[in-house]
């Protein structure tokens, strides 16, 4: 058995391989993204103790229209008792403490579009665009305060080409906690300046290292995707936001109108791939909401096996270097942490691609996800991109059940 002493270190070697100052190395400053979970915490300990010179920055996501709970809206939220924990954290550790209050930014780039989503029933993104933002400001804080360099604690691995100036995402080595592909869509002059001392960690040595510094997980864990889900606080947060134009009532019924299942009052309640339980033939029958008809306000119910397709398309695609390429490569799809499905990835004209895969998976309109090229940990993140699921086409051969049929000679 491996004592606790020589675990520590073990994970000091493979950071000391990583990360170790020369002298002017030391004299350039590190702004650091803290978060106040244990993640950034640890992060922000490795770096001290290694002699950089550490600036601790949060952004305080706020949207100061809103006066309810916001904890209960927004997992990320950082109220003044967490700001007021961090500010702690840095005087404990030696390094001074900057909050960005990101109102007017969070309104724009993560609220505003979240609404729009909501009322034109698709599928809602907000995690996201609030990473994006939270990266963005950080980096324009390293810049303001005259520093050269940015890290956070995501679990993924950075690869510079040195030739073109290129950065590469990598999976790290925790598969269940790897961020790569959430990470792989920031801009390349952030990736550039960022550094990720726990890309050669796992959670678990994260966490160890985390209890010999005295440091202690958060019961409240934030959850990404977690935001924003749809109770009574954020219904009436959407009330007084949009206009009454975009919240009337419409029907439910099947894509072809021929099974009507009543009314909804109003399409922001609902979210694409949501269960919703209906009667055939006087049987409950579980369906789930799959498109929405904005004209006339029709949202459509379909089976489950409407979501299970083995081609679909990638719109809006993040590259992760400028390539192109006319014959199909081979490669994975990241649907979660534990699965993953083979395929090829075709490529196609505006930022597009075909995905084939070799067995079926649930997929949903507007849901983002990443490609890689081989199974396991240090996987380049290919690319990432929006699920576009192609029109069904109805075909009922005589005494057999509706089949669905997708055209894919379609040039996208």
């Amino acid at each position: 058995m491996i004592s606790p002493y020589n675990q520590f270190m073990d994970m000091k070697k493979k950071l000391d391989n990583a990360y170790n100052p020369d002298k002017q190395g030391r004299k350039e400053k590190i702004v650091i993204g803290l978060s106040g979970g244990i993640d950034s915490y640890v992060t922000a300990y490795l770096l001290k103790i290694q002699k950089y010179e550490l600036i601790g920055v949060t952004v305080a996501n706020t949207w100061e229209d809103y006066t309810g709970d916001a904890s209960k809206v927004f997992s990320c939220h950082t109220d003044q008792q967490k700001i007021d924990e961090m500010r702690d954290f840095c005087t404990k550790i030696g390094i001074p403490f900057h909050v960005v209050k990101a109102s007017n930014e969070f309104k724009e780039s993560v609220i505003e579009p979240w609404l729009a989503d909501k009322a034109m029933g698709r599928f809602p993104k907000p995690c996201w665009n609030c990473h994006d933002l939270r990266m963005k400001l950080i980096y324009e804080k390293m810049l303001e305060v005259g520093a050269k360099q940015m890290a956070t604690g995501h679990f993924a691995k950075l690869f510079h080409h040195e030739s073109h100036k290129t950065v590469f995402v990598h999976t790290s080595n925790d598969e269940q906690h790897d961020q790569s592909a959430l990470l792989s869509r920031v801009p390349h002059d952030i990736l550039n300046s960022l550094i990720l001392p726990l890309s050669d960690l796992s959670k678990k040595e994260v966490l160890k290292l985390a209890e010999n510094f005295g440091l202690f997980e958060d019961n409240k864990k934030i959850q990404i995707h977690e935001c924003l889900k749809w109770n009574d606080e954020i219904a009436e947060l959407f009330l007084k936001k949009m206009p009454k134009k975009f919240l009337k009532e419409g029907e439910i019924s099947t894509a072809d109108g021929s099974q009507n299942f009543g009314s909804h009052e109003g399409i922001q309640s609902h979210t694409l791939g949501e269960e919703y339980e209906y009667r055939d033939s006087g049987k409950p029958i579980k369906g789930y909401f799959g498109n929405f008809n904005f004209p006339d306000k029709r949202m459509m119910i379909f089976e489950a096996s409407y979501f299970m397709r083995d081609k679909f398309v990638l719109t809006n695609c993040y590259m992760s270097e400028e390539v192109s390429w006319i014959e199909p490569v081979k490669g994975f799809v990241l649907f979660s942490h534990e699965e993953m499905a083979e395929c090829w990835i075709h490529p196609k004209p505006l930022n597009c691609v075909l995905i084939e895969m070799t067995e079926k998976h649930k997929v949903i309109n507007g849901q983002i996800l990443g490609l890689i090229k081989k199974k396991g940990k240090n996987s380049k993140i290919f690319l990432t991109g929006e699920v576009l699921m192609l029109e069904v086409e109805p075909e009922t051969p005589e005494g057999e059940k509706s089949v669905p049929k997708v055209n894919y000679s379609l040039d996208f």
